[in-house]
């Protein structure tokens, strides 16, 4: 089963990290911020449906209360200030912002779920949280020019690691209640109805100005960087601590900081090269304790 967990986290790991890229390419392409956000919920929610109908379909009530609280913050919610964010700063420097999300999670589940923090996870933890406030500190957006706003974008981005703890302090205490499919449903539809009424509210879907590549990017990533990584750590959430499903928060960082240098010509700046090096350090000290798991199977 820890083998299964791993490569979980690890899939979510490298489909949070494209996802930054991908969203990147399809701005600049004059995709608005909502059209991307519902195309990539709807085509999630549609692969959650076929997974669900092919298991047989069913889901309680308790199921989907409970999926709904977690939808709204971590479907709904936290994608819209994340790839707000990207109008602001780069796919790495958003990705380092992520980073913040494993300490806030790992706190939060302290307090809520009284989860035990080892000294090799709290001293891993508060290395990676260092290196996103490099960025902050040194304003670099990483796009270059003088099209960045490293500030707004970081509220943006702080905004959006606020609901993914939330959300993350949820998902372990009410997965291990369900089958992760029948949490993933209502999750994934209650996310995509607060997108969908964010958008119209906001007048920003627009369908008709996607053209055929951005089409494809955006159903790649619905598949690739919305339902793997969320349905992922669902199913690691069931299996293992908060904490430790939030660490994939230091390695998707990574990921992105190499995949909008090569693919994007984002500009690379020092403080962009400690805080990833950061989160790299950061989440092998904190991977060497096996104390959480521990707790959360007593």
């Amino acid at each position: 089963m820890q083998s299964r967990v791993l490569t979980a986290l690890l899939a979510a790991s490298l489909g949070w990290g494209m996802a930054g890229v991908g969203t990147r390419f399809v701005f600049a392409e004059g995709v608005t911020t909502f059209t991307v956000i519902v195309i990539r919920i709807l085509t999630a929610t549609a692969a959650v449906l076929l997974v669900w109908l092919g298991k047989g379909g069913g889901v309680t009530r308790s199921a989907w209360r409970d999926g709904a609280i977690i939808g709204v913050l971590r479907i709904g919610l936290a994608p819209m200030l994340f790839i707000s964010s990207l109008q602001y700063v780069s796919a790495g420097v958003e990705g380092i912002f992520i980073t913040i999300i494993p300490a806030s999670t790992a706190a939060l589940a302290a307090v809520v779920l009284h989860e035990r923090l080892g000294r090799n996870q709290i001293i891993g933890l508060a290395i990676g949280l260092i290196g996103s406030f490099l960025i902050v500190a040194f304003g670099d957006s990483g796009i270059g020019g003088d099209e960045g706003n490293v500030r707004l974008g970081a509220m943006f981005a702080l905004g959006g690691v606020v609901a993914g703890a939330t959300s993350g302090v949820l998902s372990r205490k009410y997965a291990p209640r369900h089958r992760t499919t029948e949490l993933a449903v209502p999750m994934f539809i209650s996310g995509a109805v607060v997108a969908v009424v964010a958008g119209v509210v906001l007048q920003d879907i627009d369908l008709a100005g996607v053209n055929s590549t951005s089409w494809v990017v955006l159903i790649a990533l619905g598949v690739g960087s919305t339902f793997l990584p969320f349905f992922a750590t669902l199913f690691a959430s069931r299996h293992t601590s908060a904490a430790r499903v939030a660490l994939t928060g230091y390695i998707a960082p990574v990921v992105g900081v190499v995949a909008g240098v090569i693919l994007l010509d984002e500009v690379l700046t020092i403080p962009i090269i400690i805080g990833a090096v950061l989160a790299l350090v950061g989440v092998s000290v904190a991977g060497r304790t096996r104390r959480p798991d521990r707790t959360a199977a007593a």
